[in-house]
């Protein structure tokens, strides 16, 4: 008897875009520009502006420039290009001439985000038709961080007068100095 297999062609499967599979019903609250921008089935650019605001502790100062973060700045140009990359997605932000990296991605039921050797678990959630993403946990490679060591973050994105906005400030752990604080809009870049 002859085998009777079906062939699905996978060319034609929708994908689902990181944020929305992970959020599931959630992720359509939010405002279409949020959405739009999580839309992530091919590399994706978005410029607009920014202002950076940077810590003066010396701790906080360290740690920011461990991660890279960008200078302070009232205005300065903005560039993020997400890319599709092993089940995750790649981010590279640009702030005027300065880049850094993370790859964002869903591991054992939870976000996480990746700055090279430092992966952190993220609560991300959905509130008042904004996207927040808190730090819950982190770790340098295998070994975890006490909870005191972790950064704060708050951190959202919702939109404002048609355009994606975002506001970003991240605490230092231990003292809880403002190590940066970046806000600012976001437009696709057809």
């Amino acid at each position: 008897m002859k085998d009777l297999a079906v062939e699905v062609d996978t060319t034609e499967a929708e994908i689902i875009p990181l944020f929305e599979g992970f959020l599931g019903a959630s992720f359509d609250t939010l405002p279409p520009t949020v959405r739009d921008l999580h839309d992530v089935p091919a590399p994706r650019r978005w410029t607009g502006q920014a202002k950076v605001t940077r810590g003066t502790s010396l701790w906080a100062r360290l740690i920011a420039g461990v991660f890279g973060f960008p200078p302070a700045t009232d205005q300065t140009p903005v560039e993020v290009t997400m890319t599709p990359k092993g089940g995750g997605e790649l981010w590279e932000r640009r702030f005027g001439a300065k880049r850094f990296w993370s790859f964002l991605r869903v591991k054992d039921g939870y976000m996480t985000e990746r700055f090279g050797p430092l992966t952190f678990t993220l609560g991300l959630h959905v509130a008042d038709g904004q996207l927040h993403f808190p730090v819950v946990s982190g770790r340098l490679g295998p070994i975890p961080f006490p909870r005191f060591l972790l950064p704060v973050s708050i951190a959202r994105e919702y939109e404002a007068d048609g355009r994606f906005h975002f506001d970003v400030m991240l605490k230092a752990p231990l003292t809880g100095a403002l190590m940066v604080h970046y806000q600012g809009w976001l437009v696709r870049d057809e």
